[in-house]
């Protein structure tokens, strides 16, 4: 029997650009994440050792065939063509620093390739705050730093998932409206319960949400190398998951499948007329 095993960290209290919601993200991801059978790290508010030590323990925690889900709600930062996700002393990362002081997420994700998962699921809820914000502090200066906020593309491994919460190099990342969470979060939230539907679904579930309730200022990107139909909540008792909520049906769920319902109408019209259309060709012969 396949683990499933989670790290979620959320880093709000950092020197520069604090991040108000993602220790709220990181709580309630981590109970989502419990309820739906995941043994559960979870970490908010690392510094630089506290992040490497965390992480390099849930690494070595990996149980091989396990389903290994990483969330990390904060900020990030590319350089050299990676993507680093940030300690709360982010005012020490520099050129020089970068690589020794935050988490190269690239090699993480290859080092829990080596534990041989089932699948990985990395999910980035981070952001890249304006121009004019970034140039107020040396850690966003980047011209002497050489350091872009935001994220870098990341080429996901075999039977890997990568989410994240807008496009690269996204100047944009909006809060929801209950003041608690970010829209990306709140949302996932919201998806990663549904039984039955496999990840990848449930992600574009989740980005077409985010980028119809900002009018697409910020779109959620999403890389995947998964093969199989992986659904991290199950019920033999339900069909399908068709409701948001208990009370009104979800327009993203009908939208989206829509032309699937076209589909296997047109498929079942063909297969249902085929063997008067047979036995017609029969006949002529």
């Amino acid at each position: 029997m396949f683990q499933k095993q989670a790290l979620v960290i959320g880093n709000s209290a950092y020197v520069h650009q604090a991040r108000s919601s993602s220790v709220h993200d990181a709580s309630d991801m981590s109970y989502l994440l419990r309820s739906i059978g995941f043994l559960t790290h979870s970490a908010v508010n690392l510094n630089t050792i506290d992040l490497l030590e965390r992480t390099n323990r849930f690494l070595q925690s990996i149980q091989a065939n396990s389903i290994v889900l990483l969330y990390f709600s904060g900020l990030a930062v590319q350089y050299d063509g990676n993507t680093y996700l940030m300690p709360t002393n982010n005012h020490v990362v520099n050129t020089d620093t970068v690589k020794e002081l935050s988490l190269n997420i690239d090699q993480y994700i290859g080092n829990i390739v080596n534990k041989s998962p089932r699948a990985i699921i990395v999910i980035l809820d981070c952001y890249r705050p304006p121009q004019s914000i970034i140039t107020l502090t040396p850690f966003f200066d980047r011209e002497p730093l050489g350091l872009t906020q935001g994220l870098a593309p990341i080429r996901p491994p075999p039977s890997t998932v990568i989410a994240y919460s807008c496009s690269l190099g996204s100047t944009f990342n909006a809060l929801a409206n209950n003041g608690r969470n970010s829209l990306y979060t709140y949302y996932l939230l919201h998806y990663l319960r549904m039984p039955n539907v496999d990840i990848d679904t449930v992600l574009k579930y989740v980005a077409l949400n985010v980028q119809r309730d900002t009018a697409n200022k910020q779109i959620p990107e999403r890389y995947s190398n998964v093969q199989e139909y992986l659904c991290l909540v199950g019920n033999p008792y339900v069909k399908s998951a068709g409701w948001f909520d208990g009370t009104r049906s979800d327009s993203a769920l009908q939208s989206m499948n829509f032309y699937t319902s076209q589909h296997l109408h047109l498929t079942s019209r063909i297969l249902f007329q085929w063997p008067y259309f047979y036995q017609r060709f029969l006949m002529q012969r």
